[in-house]
């Protein structure tokens, strides 16, 4: 049917294929011949074009139905249309073009008439006849697959109800021979699993039912012999199931155990490697307490090292702790000398919280204990509701004894560090240096001092230096670098027991003397090393050379003038002499006596010195009055020039009066000493910060710049022909810095052979902060101010009140000396006294002055006690005339007035508003 059904499903299909191409065929040539005949009635090109169109659309469709399954009268038909339309295309529709183009309708009608509308009109006609034969075979067609359905169903439906009757019998008898039999199984087998009675018929069959039914039978009846066992079994296995249980109750909680045991021993392991290893107490401390509270599950703790106050608490405050060690610290120690631990249970009170049944603290208290019975350590630990047992308390204790050797080794290793730390200081601190060497000739150690008798560079005194390093630095600090590398290899190569010494000088960076001895270093009668102690003996050996030198000096210096006195005193006593000459031989022995008084006197004052026992009177003192004075000293004993430049504001000093005086007096008795062909003395009075610098420079014969620093030295003589003609012990220097240093100054010399030497020293002022302030106030070029006086005391007078207004005031007594420091130095002013000598007075100084073209610019106050009108004939000379006794502020008046116009080198000085100049006003 389905086969039928298809054929003419293809059938119809391919007719109404044809159909739709006859239609179209059919429309486009209704359309040709209406476009063709539009063309002849209105001669439209439109018209004609569309014709052509509709003339390619019907060839189109004559191809199309010529692919088709024709038959032969529709192929005939296809062939005979065909051949009418290249007729008509060809040769009727161009002849109908050319008519209507000449508009010959006659000829068109003619050509019409001619057949041509009948061919047409009977294609169209033909055509729609095929057409409607074509609709005809499609209805019957259609009419015929319509019946074979209707045949088709009714054959299924035939077909389903004979099927429908089968399967009904196949399983009605399916249900009565196979499923109410396993039904009944079925039924049989749940009253035998729910344990209720059943029958189970044999059925009279062969088939496979009756084997089931068979085999379910026998099956159970084997299922109950076998349950019968299964239950002896079962109790058996329950039985089992139990003691298993038990087994595995005791195997977790062994396995929990060995879990708590594993976690105590890891915990134990730490704590014993910090007991073992650790080095510091406060670790230790924490470590103890943490171990024990997480293994005792402590609520609060302490641990406490008696010995040395380290700690650790847990639940403890800081001031908790403190109230322990004040007020419960002794009870503990009592109760533990008593017993080695002891446990107290008593009524919680910080620790109840929001209990409201009354809640107890176990308290468990363990002492650490030193072999003599002191207490080294105390363990504390409470737990709040829970006790300690019995077995936990020892533990702790045996734990806590433990502890002790961990302090014990401690402390031991801190007192081995000590100990090692004072032999390293009181090896670093002994004056000879120390070289330990290797058996290899390594040097493997030294001390500090070592490092400041010779150079050995910047490494870490336990830094190891190679052998040949070593030796060639020592070597080459040496005098003599071979003899001293062959005293060192001897000393490395000595096999036995024995000290070796050695001499030797070390020539950079300073020179000095050393004394070297070596041992070798013995442990069980093998050496282990060698060891060289290097003693730096240039004070002993200095001492030695001064000792050599004192007996030189003491026999030249002393025997010189006791010379000299005995020689003159035995010509006194054995001859007779005149006047003249008994008083100069006088005079000689008189001279030489104080000569020989002072050198006493500098050996008795270096003696106490050196001893300490040199007495100094401390006071309050003026440092340019005992310049002054000790310039005075000199003007009186020399015929050197003498200058005193006082630039200082401020020369209060702490010190002993004699001894300062002593030090100007040695440096200006050198610098007069040490200018034979004269030369000008000039002592300086300058502030620095908060000091005050006293510098005295002669123009004589100088020092070298390499023998400077031997000044100082006692018995230091600089050794050349012009200074060995002066005499001297060579001890004045050396005086002149102790002395100073003992005043808490310091003292320096600056020389330029040929030239001149300056020595300068500074003493601390007793203001600093004065003197701090002055000196910011003054400027460095501060004008200066001669002062020609012949009474010290007035000189220092007129001086402090110049200095206080800012200037430099230079003293001189001499008419001559002022004169000559006037032409060289730059001055604002000179004050001048009338009466200064026999030679020269003050009004000669005045007329040098004023005759001299470099200083007759320079204003001049006369300062005289004598009547201005006794010198009314030289007071055109002078610019201030100041009667004595007058106030010095009328002194500082005058000069203040000097500054108000240009002076030297175009600096002009404007004097500073006060009290004192409105009053000079």
């Amino acid at each position: 049917m389905k086969d039928s059904q298809d054929e003419l499903k293809l059938k119809r299909e391919a007719m109404y294929e044809k159909q739709v191409e006859l239609e179209q065929l059919r429309d486009s040539l209704n359309d040709l011949f209406f476009r063709v005949r539009g063309y002849i009635a209105y001669q439209n090109s439109t018209e004609l074009d569309r014709a052509y169109t509709d003339i390619e659309q019907v060839h189109r469709s004559l191809q199309d139905l010529q692919e088709l399954n024709l038959t032969e009268t529709e192929q005939q038909m296809i062939v005979e249309l065909t051949a009418f339309l290249d007729t008509y295309e060809n040769e009727a529709l161009p002849s109908v073009i050319v008519l209507v183009g000449d508009n010959d309708y006659k000829g068109v009608r003619t050509l019409a008439s001619g057949g041509m509308t009948a061919e047409v009109n009977r294609f169209i006609e033909y055509v729609k006849q095929y057409k409607t034969a074509i609709d005809d075979d499609l209805e019957s067609l259609s009419e015929d697959m319509l019946q074979q359905a209707n045949l088709l169903t009714f054959g299924t439906i035939t077909f389903i109800l004979f099927m429908y009757l089968f399967i009904s019998y196949f399983i009605w008898r399916m249900m009565n021979d196979i499923v109410k039999p396993l039904e009944r199984i079925r039924e049989v087998a749940d009253d035998f699993t729910s344990g209720k009675s059943f029958s189970l018929l044999p059925v009279d069959r062969n088939d496979e039912i009756g084997v089931l039914n068979a085999s379910f039978g026998s099956m159970i009846r084997t299922i109950q012999d076998k349950e019968e066992e299964l239950m002896a079994q079962n109790e058996e296995l329950v039985m089992q199931q139990e003691e298993l249980q038990e087994h595995q109750a005791k195997i977790e909680e062994s396995l929990a155990e060995t879990n708590q045991t594993k976690d105590r021993l890891e915990r134990y392991n730490e704590l014993n490697h910090v007991l073992s290893f650790s080095l510091n107490k406060q670790e230790l401390s924490h470590c103890v307490l943490d171990y024990l509270d997480k293994v005792y599950q402590l609520d609060l703790g302490l641990f406490w090292i008696r010995d040395s106050g380290e700690h650790a608490l847990k639940g403890v405050t800081k001031s908790m702790f403190s109230d322990f060690q004040n007020s419960q610290s002794e009870y503990v120690d009592q109760r533990l000398k008593e017993a080695p631990f002891f446990t107290i249970k008593r009524e919680a009170v910080q620790e109840k919280g929001l209990a409201l049944d009354p809640v107890y603290v176990h308290d468990y208290f363990a002492g650490v204990h030193h072999p003599n019975g002191d207490m080294a350590a105390l363990f504390g630990g409470s737990r709040i509701g829970r006790d300690f047992t019995a077995q936990e308390q020892k533990d702790m204790l045996g734990l806590l004894n433990r502890v002790y050797l961990a302090i014990e080794r401690i402390q031991l290793y801190d007192r081995n560090v000590q100990e090692r730390m004072l032999n390293e200081r009181i090896i670093n601190n002994i004056n000879e240096g120390i070289q330990f060497v290797g058996t290899d000739g390594e040097m493997l150690q030294r001390n500090e001092a070592l490092g400041s008798i010779l150079d050995c560079g910047h490494m870490p005194l336990d830094a190891a230096l190679e052998k040949e390093e070593w030796i060639d630095r020592l070597a080459n600090q040496a005098d003599d670098p071979l003899n001293m590398k062959v005293f060192i290899g001897k000393c490395l190569n000595q096999a036995g027991q024995g000290v070796s010494k050695h001499r030797y000088k070390v020539i950079r960076p300073t020179e000095r003397v050393v004394d070297v001895y070596s041992a070798p270093v013995m442990i069980d009668g093998i050496k282990t090393g060698t060891i060289f102690v290097h003693r730096d003996i240039t004070k002993e050996y200095e001492v030695d050379q001064m000792k050599t030198e004192l007996v030189s000096t003491v026999s030249h210096e002393l025997r010189t003038p006791l010379s000299s006195v005995l020689g003159f005193t035995e010509l006194l006593l054995h001859k007779q002499l005149k006047p003249e000459k008994q008083k100069k031989y006088l005079e000689t022995i008189y001279k030489e006596a104080k000569r020989l008084t002072n050198l006493i006197n500098d050996f008795l004052d270096l003696q106490r010195m050196e001893t300490g026992s040199q007495v100094y009177r401390m006071d309050e003192i003026l440092l340019n009055e005992i310049a002054v004075e000790a310039i005075g000293r000199f003007r009186s004993e020399s015929s050197h020039p003498f200058v005193i430049v006082d630039e200082a504001p401020n020369v209060k000093v702490e010190g002993d009066r004699d001894r300062i005086a002593q030090v100007l007096t040695n440096i200006i008795g050198n610098a007069v000493k040490f200018s034979p062909d004269g030369g000008h003395v000039t002592l300086t009075l300058s502030n620095e910060a908060d000091q005050v610098v006293v510098s005295v420079r002669d123009e004589g014969i100088g020092i070298p710049s390499e023998d400077v620093p031997k000044l100082f030295n006692k018995f230091q003589r600089i050794d050349n022909s012009a200074r060995r003609k002066i005499g001297g012990t060579g001890l004045g220097l050396a005086i002149c810095r102790e002395i100073i240093e003992k005043h808490n100054g310091s003292i320096s010399i600056e020389s330029d052979e040929g030239v001149g030497t300056t020595v300068r020293f500074s003493l601390p002022l007793v203001s600093a902060g004065t003197s701090q302030m002055i000196g910011t106030e003054t400027q460095e070029n501060s004008p200066s101010v001669m002062i020609v006086e012949d009474d010290m005391s007035l000189a220092l007078l007129l001086s402090e009140e110049l200095k206080m207004n800012g200037f430099t005031v230079i003293y001189h007594m001499s008419p001559m000396d002022a004169f000559e420091e006037a032409k060289r130095t730059d001055l604002v002013g000179v004050v001048i006294d009338i009466m200064l000598g026999d030679e020269l007075d003050g009004w000669d100084l005045v007329r040098l002055l004023k005759e001299e073209k470099k200083t007759r610019h320079i204003p001049i106050i006369i300062s005289s006690a004598l009547d201005p009108h006794q010198e009314a004939g030289h007071l055109s000379q002078i610019d201030h005339y100041l009667t004595k006794p007058y106030p010095p502020k009328q002194l500082s008046k005058a000069v203040l007035g000097f500054l108000s116009e240009p002076v030297q080198k175009g600096v002009i000085f404007y004097p500073e508003e006060g009290s004192d100049e409105h009053e000079s006003k």
